[in-house]
């Protein structure tokens, strides 16, 4: 880094924001675009699928991430990245994108948008474990912003981004040329195989000239065995060739219930069925793998097996497929369907060699240029990261370039820049007002000491839990322990009636298991309730007593204590044993930031203490029900405020 350029965080630049985590109600008619991480591709906005939304949902959405002009969009979910400058008055709002937003002018828009193409920032990404989930990959709020930045003083920026634009003119014009070739070698090759397959053919149905086999006729998919086997599907054909290395593992087990249905024989080649249809793909031998329901094997019989692989490649097929394929949210062309398809071929042999050998010698030339136009391309890619890394490191102007920046006017070292920026706002901020200004909302850090209560409290909230679900007969499956634990703890910590629970980060959310354990002890023991076992864990019936225990609890609660009561009870409902222990799970680590010091945290900092700070079960489940919950818990006004004392984890760790 040069001795102007300074090291500094991405807050310090920008303010940097998030859109909306909610899912508004879409509209068919008229609406607004709602913009998500598949929307950004390749530096632009890709506004052909869309979901679309009301003006006043636009509004509230714009309320807390309006993007306008010069404004960053970077992906957080999914594919990472994607940066975007918007260069247009956006008429659109945002949903899971990162915005970055240029209010102060201390870094060029663009400048930014190139770091965060550049292989610096990628690095750093790895290095920094910036990154969470494990299913899904995203980038929390509070890792956008505290990213690294190298800092150039403003003249050096313009002259970066000048140079880096000119460079990059040049080699997307290359690139442009070489994808233009790309696609007229495909347009010759569907052209050589439309004339090879031109003439006085017999037509035939395929199921006539060889097999069409549903390997997976149950569509059922085989749960993943790590020491297995692979089970291939669309999405393991890269190119013309099938990929294993990532595919799903299944038992071997599989394997042999394929080898009973099916064998795999040399030239035989598969097809999709589902989502991409057609495409084939030769297989290969040994089968040490298995195939998916959303492909077809193609076991040529009574005709070349290369002269068929090359008619299903061609757009006589194709257009067989488009017509036939069913029409649903993914396409699909079932297995009569294939059996049925229309095959031309001639019927001596001789003459279906003759014409595979004419397909390949002259495709063999557009594999040979094709692999060319593809080196070229990888190479252009290999130096667009070159040259973005030179410029980030401060190596991509020359050292007459360099003088002619420091003899600009506003020229000053990125320190000098940073500083003089910061003085600028802090003496803003200290300007005096005319109005009265509020005193700002400050959380003090309070502990609420654990009082000794009777256990007959718990066993009496319990107990009401319990008869209100039992008095909704379409509520009483979702009644379990752990569903009333969850409860206890918003009872204990969002209501603040005390219960003398001390609970941990367990698997399961927020919970006091020794503490419960003896409630349910006087309980059976006092005829409160009874403990049930069920297929899956224990849940809890009323029995002889519960009237009484309930009766002592509720007298000891105010009137609005019972009404907050039996409102949150109410609210609980319809929830099964998941949704309650993401809800309390959520309000748990929610108040602990708040009890830490953190008085307003961001919904992405209550997720990841929620979710990856708490348990590996956690991060089983999808990182969007959390981000919902935290909405759910806004909209009924179920939002800690950092009563009670923090919930650690167990000593040891269940």
């Amino acid at each position: 880094m040069r001795e102007d350029w300074i090291e500094c965080k991405s807050c310090d630049l920008l303010d940097v924001r998030d859109g909306t985590h909610d899912t508004p109600r879409y509209i068919n008619d008229g609406g607004f675009p709602l913009i998500t991480s598949k929307n950004l591709i390749k530096g632009n906005i890709d506004f052909s699928n869309t979901k679309f939304i009301s003006e006043i949902d636009m509004n509230l959405i714009n309320q807390r991430s309006k993007v306008d002009i010069g404004d960053i969009l970077f992906a957080m979910i999914g594919t990472i990245g994607n940066p975007v400058v918007v260069k247009e008055e956006p008429r659109f709002s945002i949903k899971n994108i990162g915005l970055f937003k240029n209010k102060i002018n201390i870094v060029e828009s663009l400048l930014f948008k190139y770091f965060l193409d550049s292989p610096l920032f990628l690095n750093q990404l790895d290095k920094r474990q910036l990154l969470k989930g494990t299913t899904q990959k995203f980038i929390p709020l509070g890792s956008l912003r505290d990213i690294d930045f190298p800092l150039a003083p403003l003249p050096e920026q313009r002259a970066i981004v000048k140079k880096l634009e000119s460079l990059f003119s040049s080699l997307d014009a290359g690139v442009a040329d070489l994808k233009k070739a790309q696609q007229q070698l495909k347009i010759y090759s569907q052209a050589v195989l439309k004339k090879a397959f031109e003439g006085e053919f017999v037509e035939v149905k395929f199921k006539e000239l060889g097999n069409a086999i549903d390997p997976q006729p149950s569509h059922r998919t085989p749960p993943v065995d790590a020491n297995g086997i692979p089970y291939v599907s669309i999405k393991d054909i890269v190119g013309n060739k099938l990929e294993l290395s990532k595919a799903r593992l299944v038992s071997k087990n599989v394997l042999q219930e394929h080898l009973n249905r099916y064998t795999i024989l040399e030239n035989d080649f598969i097809i999709g069925k589902i989502g991409t249809i057609g495409n084939p793909v030769k297989v290969h031998l040994p089968q040490n793998y298995t195939l998916s329901a959303n492909v077809v094997l193609i076991q040529p019989r009574k005709i070349n097996s290369n002269y068929l692989y090359y008619y299903f490649k061609s757009s006589n097929i194709e257009q067989q497929f488009n017509s036939g394929k069913k029409a649903t949210t993914q396409a699909a062309f079932g297995i009569q369907k294939v059996r049925d398809l229309v095959i031309r071929y001639p019927l001596d042999d001789s003459q279906q060699r003759k014409i595979v050998l004419d397909i390949e010698t002259k495709l063999s030339v557009c594999d040979s240029i094709e692999q060319n136009i593809k080196e070229s391309l990888e190479k252009a890619e290999a130096l667009r990261q070159s040259i973005l890394k030179k410029a980030f490191e401060g190596n991509l102007l020359t050292a007459k370039e360099l003088a002619e920046c420091k003899q600009a006017a506003d020229y000053e070292p990125a320190s000098v820049l940073l500083e003089r920026i910061k003085a600028e706002q802090n003496k803003a901020a200290a300007k005096p007002s005319k109005k009265k200004v509020a005193e700002p909302l400050v959380v003090a850090k309070v502990e609420t000491p654990v009082a000794k209560i009777s256990a007959d409290i718990h066993a009496g909230l319990i107990a009401k839990v319990i008869k209100i679900h039992e008095e909704n007969s379409t509520s009483i499956d979702n009644l379990s322990h752990i569903k009333c634990e969850k409860i206890a703890h918003l009872v204990e910590y969002h209501l603040q009636i005390p219960l003398g629970r001390q609970p941990v980060k367990d698997a399961a959310g927020p919970d006091d298991y020794p503490h419960l354990k003896s409630v349910e002890s006087r309980a059976k023991k006092a005829g409160f309730f009874n403990i049930v076992k069920k297929p899956i864990g224990y849940s809890y019936s009323s029995a002889s007593n519960s009237g009484k225990v309930i009766d002592k609890f509720q007298s000891a609660l105010s009137d609005e204590k019972n009404r907050q009561l039996d409102n949150l009870i109410a609210l609980f409902l319809k929830f099964d044993l998941e949704v309650s222990e993401i809800i309390a799970t959520t309000y748990a680590g929610w108040n602990n930031l708040i009890l830490n010091g953190n008085a307003n945290p961001s919904d992405e900092e209550i997720v990841y203490e929620s979710r990856e700070n708490w348990s590996e079960r956690k991060l089983k489940i999808a990182i969007e029900r959390f981000f919902k919950a935290i909405e759910w818990m806004r909209k009924n006004e179920i939002v800690p405020i950092g009563y009670g004392a923090v919930v650690p984890f167990p000593k040891k760790k269940k």
